[in-house]
């Protein structure tokens, strides 16, 4: 059997830390069986933005950017997205973007499912909520912009998108 498969241990410790500005989180995982995470310690901003509230993408507007996230200091963030939509728009795309040059011009983020993240009508139609991680390490702001197509005063998305950032020290272990 593949070293990697040959055990079959649990947790052997988890630790929780917790202060007034952020949140910490230091887990050590040995013997697990499989390539494993150990001596994780991730700081959690402490709160979530808003970048988009609510807004409706119909005729106008067609699409929306949030407003700037500064990620200097995250190496990743989480992304939750709650979309919802009426009668029958055709489809919504959700974009990270990146600037290097506070706001003068924004790049895609075309990584994974990142490169082609679209959600039909028939997916929103009751209504979804998804939470994605996205690596932000090196990168000074961030955006999410959302583009419908297929919209118009009564086939819209409703979009609401918040934010946290994170930063740990990830090191990727064999049992």
């Amino acid at each position: 059997m593949h070293p990697l498969f040959a055990r079959n241990e649990t947790t052997q410790r988890s630790d929780a830390l917790e202060t007034a500005d952020d949140h910490r989180l230091k887990v050590d995982i040995v013997n697990s069986g499989v390539p494993i995470i150990s001596d994780v310690e991730m700081i959690l901003g402490s709160s979530w933005e808003t970048l988009i509230d609510n807004v409706r993408i119909d005729d106008d507007p067609t699409f929306y950017n949030s407003a700037a996230f500064d990620v200097s200091i995250w190496s990743a963030v989480w992304v939750l997205i709650d979309i919802d939509s009426t009668l029958a728009p055709t489809n919504l795309r959700v974009v990270a973007q990146f600037s290097n040059d506070n706001g003068v011009t924004w790049w895609d983020f075309e990584e994974g499912l990142w490169a082609s993240l679209y959600w039909e009508d028939v997916d929103t139609a009751s209504g979804i909520n998804k939470a994605f991680l996205l690596p932000c390490g090196g990168q000074d702001n961030m955006r999410i912009r959302v583009v419908g197509t297929g919209t118009d005063a009564t086939n819209y998305f409703d979009v609401t998108v918040k934010m946290r950032g994170f930063r740990g020290n990830f090191g990727v272990a064999h049992a």
